[in-house]
């Protein structure tokens, strides 16, 4: 289906009184994105709108709910909210909702506090790619593996150094970044400081350039955003990533081994490895469709939730993949011994489907967001509990923010 010389305007007279106009907008038809259209919450609690586009493909149908209707309309295609009557938009807050956030950018690495407890670092000079480590849950528990980063922790195992606590990572166009063998992902600007009244506290901003170790070619940048928060229950991290085909054409390869990462503690493995100093485990896993164990890998899920104990303390950690997401709700490269991604991309492997039908790609200038949480929670939270936490994160909409000019 072309759209590159249409223009589309679909029009609802329905809801709050006004009238919603969603336009196609020329200067957007060679960007792929998420599309959020926003109403008040408390009216319709399940409001966010997602669409990805590009020129030359339509990836889905999407409903649109429309305030105090009975009817639903279905948008086919991709559609640019232009204008909303009579609605709001419930934006990110500029603090936490909870504890107060600081960040300190040491030109090396950027430390996130909570209250007066560190949260995490957002390590981007050491390695082959920016890293959060370590990472604290409610109670100053570590959630995270430690190795390779720190040496000689009793109870784990030293398997796949790349697995650096939490990381977005996948293979490029035939490149290994996610193994780091052949790409590396080198941050070139971090920015802390935002416009705003008051100005955020909590959101951290890096630029980073993907390159090819042999050659040092450049393939994509991406910005990642993050916003951090948290109360004496939780704290999460909230994700919003940008790719850019700035170079080239590129594509995001059909491989299981991706995308956006976390490698926790060894106690919330569901498995032991005694013969890689993992003894004892305290783990479970269960993912929003009610599958658990083992069996949620490759499977298709809005969250996956791993709990247990970390040193004798009950502790949970939830990922949540966002409905705006490509290909929501996503696949999920999730082990038993602790690693937990979301991959949207590898289709071959975890839908056995044909091999390279799950490659995506963008041609050069095109985008790609996607969007994620991480919560960290005391306690062995039930799946109920994550479900409500995923439905708050889902209707919520984060503003990108403004980079301050002081």
């Amino acid at each position: 289906m072309e759209f590159a010389q249409s223009k589309r305007l679909f029009r609802s007279n329905r809801g709050i009184g006004g009238r919603v106009l969603v336009s196609w907008l020329r200067k957007w038809e060679r960007t792929v994105l998420p599309v959020f259209l926003s109403l008040p919450i408390s009216k319709c609690p399940g409001v966010t709108m997602p669409c990805h586009f590009s020129t030359h493909r339509v990836l889905a149908s999407q409903r649109l709910l429309a305030v105090n209707t009975i009817a639903t309309q279905i948008v086919i295609g991709c559609l640019i909210p232009v204008m909303t009557l009579g609605g709001i938009v419930l934006a990110e807050t500029s603090q936490s909702d909870g504890m107060s956030v600081k960040l300190n950018d040491t030109g090396q690495e950027v430390t996130v506090t909570l209250g007066d407890e560190i949260f995490t670092q957002f390590d981007y000079r050491d390695y082959d790619k920016p890293i959060l480590y370590p990472i604290y849950g409610p109670g100053q528990v570590g959630m995270t593996r430690n190795w390779p980063m720190k040496e000689d922790v009793a109870g784990e195992a030293h398997d796949h150094p790349h697995h650096k606590s939490m990381w977005i990572s996948h293979e490029i166009s035939g490149v290994d970044f996610w193994g780091e063998s052949q790409g590396r992902v080198i941050t070139e600007a971090v920015e802390t400081e935002f416009s705003g009244s008051p100005k955020p506290s909590n959101v951290l901003r890096a630029t980073s350039v993907w390159k090819t170790k042999k050659g040092d070619q450049p393939l994509l940048t991406d910005q990642t955003t993050y916003w951090f928060g948290g109360t004496e229950k939780s704290r999460w991290i909230d994700c919003l990533v940008d790719f850019h085909a700035k170079f080239g054409d590129i594509q995001f390869d059909d491989t299981k081994e991706g995308l956006f990462a976390i490698r926790t503690h060894p106690d919330l493995r569901l498995t032991s490895a005694p013969n890689r100093g993992v003894e004892e485990v305290f783990g479970s896993a269960v993912n929003s469709e009610g599958v658990t164990g083992k069996a949620i890998w490759g499977k298709q899920a809005r969250w996956l939730l791993y709990k247990g104990t970390i040193d004798g303390k009950p502790m949970s950690i939830a990922m949540y993949d966002h409905p705006a997401n490509l290909r929501h709700p996503t696949t999920w490269h999730a082990r038993d011994y602790g690693l937990v991604t979301a991959n949207p991309f590898g289709l071959h492997h975890f839908l056995r489907k044909e091999k390279g039908a799950g490659v995506f790609k963008i041609a050069k200038d095109e985008h790609l967001k996607l969007r994620y949480r991480v919560e960290f929670f005391r306690g062995e939270v039930p799946p109920s509990e994550v479900e409500a936490s995923f439905q708050r994160f889902a209707e919520r909409q984060l503003v990108e923010p403004v980079a301050s000019k002081d």
